[in-house]
């Protein structure tokens, strides 16, 4: 290696300390205490570092199982280990995913998709809202991310399933599905592959079947526009970043698309119907 791309590989180390204590600084000059302006600077520079992460991983497929998937979208592989710790720091932990559910309102018996599952958290609490009568099952193009969701499965004595599966190629019957779940998962996918995924979906449903989807949406919140501006030149965010989750979910075929809540300011819950 030369001297000039070491030193560029050591800048670029270098590069996320120095945002998270610049921003820091930033926050406290507005007024933040230092503990606010320390978490503010997280959920800022994380989500940063984890997309420049994602982008490198699906040009050079880095980190990757040799047995996940081949998709267009982005698999979370590297993040599989630390993905059930993570999530909750960022404010998507146990109550976020029991505020999905609520919004899903499934019953005894119902059958369930959870596309995208990652580690199964979703997928779990949904065959326990169904029962021992109903059917949940998990599928992520992630063969790290499906390893830690069926691992946990079996630790908890869960009676949700997972396999490997892309979005854009459910392999499912048609009519087969009272309910589908995605959870901060469609801003993996490029643009033509979000709508393809959708159509899969809308597949799979059952005719009066819904879909209840929570993702990266037109924020609420000043403070997030601030943060997440980038995401606008984006292709992958652009359209949910403008408020387009229910056009998108309308060339689907979905018949009916409705924002139901949002979180944080800058998520979405959107119901649709088949």
């Amino acid at each position: 290696m030369s001297k000039a791309k070491e030193r560029l590989r050591r800048l670029i180390w270098l590069c996320p300390p120095l945002m998270t204590a610049l921003a820091v600084w930033i926050f406290m000059l507005l007024g933040f205490t230092v503990w606010a302006a320390v978490l503010m600077a997280l959920l800022l520079v994380c989500p940063a570092i984890i997309l420049y992460g994602m982008i490198k991983m699906s040009r050079h497929r880095v980190g990757f199982s040799p047995e996940t998937l081949h998709t267009q979208g982005m698999p979370l592989d590297i993040l599989a280990p630390v993905y059930d710790r993570y999530c909750p720091l960022i404010g998507l932990g146990r109550a976020f995913r029991q505020a999905t559910l609520r919004y899903a309102e499934l019953k005894p018996g119902e059958s369930v998709l959870d596309v995208g599952c990652g580690t199964g958290v979703l997928t779990r609490l949904a065959a326990l809202a169904v029962g021992q009568t109903g059917y949940a099952i998990g599928i992520d193009p992630a063969a790290k991310m499906i390893g830690v969701a069926k691992k946990n499965a079996l630790k908890e004595g869960s009676r949700a399933e997972f396999r490997l599966a892309v979005i854009e190629d459910l392999p499912f019957e048609d009519n087969r599905f009272d309910c589908v779940l995605s959870s901060a998962m469609l801003h993996h996918l490029p643009p033509e592959v979000k709508i393809k995924g959708l159509s899969e979906v809308h597949r799979v449903l059952k005719p009066g079947g819904r879909l209840v989807l929570v993702d990266v949406d037109r924020p609420t919140v000043f403070l997030w526009w601030v943060l997440l501006w980038p995401l606008l030149f984006w292709s992958f965010t652009e359209d949910q970043v403008k408020g387009r989750l229910g056009e998108l979910m309308q060339c689907a075929g979905f018949s009916r698309a409705e924002k139901a809540g949002s979180w944080g300011g800058f998520l979405g819950f959107w119901k649709a119907f088949k």
